[in-house]
């Protein structure tokens, strides 16, 4: 018997989910743009509560790209989780538990008119954008950050990518034509067991062997102290 919980707080609208051997036993969907630290745990509590003696297998979250607050608290939710049921995490990006995303993972399940493929797109701030295809197996690629002139290079040369991104597609800073082709989404806690059910256990063994972290379009900015600031002094 499995039984998956999952939590996607990369956005203002968070989710948490709850599978069991085929069947959803618990969806929650809350709007916060700042307090998913208040608002988390009562949706949590409500989806163990269902499991009704079974045991937690897997604890999945969304690691972003997204909210540096949210995705942080996402990840210490899991990580707690994961210590008081004895099971494992697992990090998934936020990107590839959105709907365009799994739309082009599930070939099965697509129409015959519909995209072979998908691309996720969205703003790295500072005059920089990032460009993330979805891979075979349903996940994403890591984030390459370009200009807002590569950027249009780039998508013009994959005319026939769904593209999809999590950010307002008015403030890309693409033609009129580009824009008309980006289809705006956020992803799912539901969406991350989909993911996950889809990948062989050589990839679940990866996952579950890397540490929980954030996904950072750029490197971490830490500020260095000030001279004469009281850490720098020797006693």
């Amino acid at each position: 018997m499995e039984s998956i919980l999952a939590i996607e707080t990369s956005v203002p609208e968070a989710s948490i989910a709850l599978w069991s051997d085929g069947a959803w036993l618990f969806e929650a969907e809350f709007v916060s743009d700042r307090n998913h630290n208040s608002m988390v745990f009562e949706p949590l509590a409500e989806a163990l509560a269902l499991l009704e003696g079974r045991e937690l297998s897997t604890v999945l979250v969304g690691t972003g790209p997204g909210s540096y607050s949210g995705t942080r608290i996402g990840i210490a939710a899991a990580q707690g989780l994961a210590i008081a049921k004895s099971c494992p995490a697992a990090g998934i990006g936020s990107i590839a538990a959105t709907p365009p995303a799994r739309s082009v993972a599930r070939p099965a399940a697509r129409p015959a008119a519909a995209h072979t493929a998908a691309t996720a797109i969205g703003d790295a701030r500072r005059g920089l954008y990032y460009i993330s295809p979805i891979t075979a197996s349903g996940e994403a690629e890591e984030p390459e950050l370009m200009d807002a002139a590569v950027l249009e290079q780039r998508l013009a040369s994959i005319p026939d990518d769904l593209l999809f991104t999590l950010d307002d597609p008015t403030k890309l800073g693409l033609n009129d034509q580009l824009q008309k082709r980006i289809t705006r989404t956020q992803p799912q806690a539901r969406l991350l067991v989909d993911v996950w059910l889809g990948l062989d256990e050589v990839r679940r063994q990866q996952l579950y062997s890397t540490p929980l972290a954030p996904t950072y379009l750029r490197a971490p900015f830490t500020s260095k102290a000030k001279q004469g600031h009281p850490l720098l002094r020797r006693g």
